[in-house]
């Protein structure tokens, strides 16, 4: 077994869970109920920490996980005829003025 992850957020630890666990990638939490012990012991020691079963598979949960928390690229934007700001291709209406984009 490897320790492939460690973070403070239990969610988003169990979301990794289960991105590694759908990639074939079988893998454990642990230390996920120690947080009553913040304080007693150092913060970092209490956090949930995800270990792979197979060692032989760590380095690519590992590339899974980079990945994961990668920022995403947000490369297609537009900008509004009327007031010029600049927006994400997810959005359809401008933030700053309502106006709605042109397509």
């Amino acid at each position: 077994m490897k320790q492939v992850y460690t973070t403070e957020d239990r969610i988003y630890l169990y979301h990794l869970k289960n991105m590694l666990e759908a990639q074939g990638i079988d893998c454990i939490v642990k230390n996920d109920r120690l947080a009553s012990l913040a304080g007693e012991i150092p913060m970092v020691t209490v956090w949930p920490e995800l270990w792979v079963t197979d060692s032989l598979k760590a380095d690519w949960a590992e590339e899974i996980i980079a990945e994961a928390n990668e920022p995403a690229k947000d490369e297609n934007k537009w900008v509004c005829k009327n007031c010029g700001e600049e927006h994400s291709d997810r959005f359809t209406d401008c933030w700053n003025c309502q106006n709605v984009k042109a397509f």
